[in-house]
């Protein structure tokens, strides 16, 4: 909107769209050139900030607070410089298509006027004149044409008046509706010189912020405000967040970056939708040179403080522990760590339970074939409160899992190509040999015999069915699970902790260091379930020789650990 001066006299408004748009890619270009500036210089100094965190000393103090000072202003600028470019694309939309002058608009209206009030006029003189001249035929047909063409005339006025009062109002529209734009970044902007000249002064004298000074601290709750307002549109993720987070790694966030961050966080583990998580699946894989998906480093940064998050929810919760939380953190992180993605899918609720269904890329057996994209689905469980019983459905799950990977057609189909490369490098290799039914049979019974045999094969599914049963009852821990619809998916489960885990925890050291062996942590457990199991085998073969004294009644089993234990439990309830 522009208003110019001629002479003495005020100009009237002028909408010009092609150059205000012209001029609003001009501040946007001009501004993001800044903002891509200060976000590689602040991803620069967050990192030295955060590897200068554990240093000691005032001196280190007052020069990681005058850094966060400026990461706070750095900040603080590229939120504008956001801001700016939005208000730029709102005003590039708000101003229309139609050139508007309000000066010529408005001499085109004095004009129109003036036509409907003479044409106004001649309609009365006519008509009198009619009256008068009712016995004269031909005057009064005269004057009745008059009537009518004036009539006419005051219609076409009356039409243009219309439009150009409506080209008015629309100059008045796009006024009010572009009026606030810029003012909250103007704002910013004068707060934030301020602030640059508060740090320039401190420059000068050395490294003075002993304490963030309170402009910081102000300007660093503003931020989170932003922040967090700007983390949902009409209570959903907001892309352009999610967008902002997926190219940031924690190193390179700012304090109030990470407190967001674990705002954003905590939406994703208890009040996300499957049309939020997607936003998540969507931009946190990039697409590779040679065609297919990765993840980000930011996603998996993003699983572990799910993890964390979970394990403290888990552990803190007043209330009984909700399944679709634990169910969430689960499908996200089976979402954001498929290295086999060929096409990024999506996240939806079937019978109250979550999927993931996305396009993997497998290997052709051909040489140099193009990887065959094919489908993957999978399903999380409902997790109960109760650890005994999650590890039943474990249990269960990898029995069901075993079988399913040792079902006859896939064992013949194994079975198959094996015999056909062995003929084929025979063929090769000695034309003149052919592997007759004897020796073909041999090799079949072979091969089913060593994939029928699980014992050897625990390793491809993880810790065994057994194994999971004793580490999530001896530490009180429920299991998350979700199933691969197909042959080739894996079954996945993720561990997590009770009220009782940490206790269980500190009962267990207390064993182990009886028999000098390693204490283990949460952590430990949660990451190194095999080896957890495997440490409580080796315990309970030390227990039959030599039992454990628990308040003087003898263990010579892990199971008599854990009934002393509960007895002892009870008790002091």
């Amino acid at each position: 909107m522009q208003r110019k001066r001629r002479g003495k006299k005020l100009m009237g408004r002028i909408v010009n769209p092609t150059l205000m748009r012209m001029g609003m890619n001009a501040i946007k270009k001009n501004v993001d050139s800044y903002g891509s500036n200060y976000r590689k210089a602040k991803s620069t100094l967050a990192r030295y900030s955060n590897e200068a965190i554990s240093a000691k000393g005032e001196a280190v103090d007052a020069m990681i607070n005058q850094v966060l000072c400026y990461e706070s202003v750095m900040d603080m600028f590229i939120v504008v410089a956001e801001s700016m470019i939005k208000d730029c694309d709102e005003m590039s939309i708000r101003v229309g298509n139609e050139y508007l002058n309000e000066d010529s608009i408005l001499a085109m209206l004095e004009v129109q006027k003036n036509i409907r009030q003479r044409c106004s006029e001649r309609i009365d003189d006519y008509r009198h004149k009619q009256t008068q001249f009712a016995t004269a035929a031909p005057l009064a047909e005269h004057c009745r044409m008059q009537v009518n063409l004036n009539s006419a005339a005051k219609e076409r006025a009356d039409v243009a008046i219309t439009a150009l009062n409506n080209k008015i109002k629309k100059i008045d529209e796009i006024e009010s509706n572009t009026n606030n734009l810029f003012l909250e970044s103007k704002s910013a902007l004068a707060e934030l010189n301020k602030c640059i000249s508060e740090l320039d002064k401190s420059g000068k004298g050395g490294f003075t912020y002993d304490n963030m000074p309170a402009w910081a601290v102000a300007m660093n709750s503003d931020l989170l405000d932003k922040y967090t307002k700007s983390m949902l549109s009409k209570g959903r993720l907001n892309e352009d967040f999610v967008k902002k987070f997926s190219n940031l790694t924690i190193a390179e966030m700012t304090p109030v970056e990470k407190a967001v961050y674990n705002k954003y966080t905590d939406f994703l583990l208890f009040d996300a939708k499957p049309e939020d998580m997607n936003k998540v699946v969507k931009h946190y894989y990039k697409k590779t040179w040679y065609g297919s998906m990765q993840c980000r480093k930011s996603a998996y940064e993003l699983k572990e403080l799910l993890d964390i998050r979970t394990n403290m929810y888990c552990m803190t919760s007043a209330e009984g522990v909700d399944s679709k939380v634990l169910e969430r953190c689960t499908i996200l992180k089976i979402a954001l760590s498929r290295d086999d993605t060929f096409k990024v899918g999506k996240i939806h609720l079937s019978k109250g339970h979550y999927k993931y269904t996305y396009t993997k890329h497998t290997m052709s057996s051909l040489n140099n074939a193009s990887p065959l994209p094919s489908k993957e689905t999978y399903t999380t469980f409902h997790v109960f409160e109760t650890p005994s019983i999650c590890a039943d459905q474990v249990s269960r799950a990898k029995a069901e899992y075993l079988k399913n990977l040792l079902r006859k057609d896939n064992s013949e189909t194994i079975a198959n190509g094996v015999v056909s490369v062995i003929e084929t490098g025979i063929s090769i290799g000695m034309p003149e040999m052919k592997v007759g039914g004897k020796i073909s049979n041999e090799i079949l019974k072979a091969c089913t015999k060593k994939i029928a045999d699980s014992s050897k094969y625990k390793e491809d599914f993880g810790i065994d069915s057994n194994g999971i049963a004793t580490i999530s009852n001896n530490f009180d821990l429920r299991a998350s699970l979700a199933t691969a619809k197909t042959n080739e998916g894996d079954l996945i489960y993720n561990l997590y902790p009770t009220k009782g885990t940490l206790d269980k925890i500190n009962f267990y050291n207390e064993v182990f260091k009886n028999y000098n062996k390693k204490e283990i942590d949460l952590n430990y457990i949660l990451e190194n379930p095999e080896k957890v199991n495997k440490k409580l085998t080796n315990l309970e073969v030390k227990m039959k020789t030599n039992p454990y004294q628990y308040k003087g009644e003898p263990c010579k089993k892990i199971s008599d650990l854990e009934y002393e234990y509960y007895k002892s439990f009870r008790l002091n309830k």
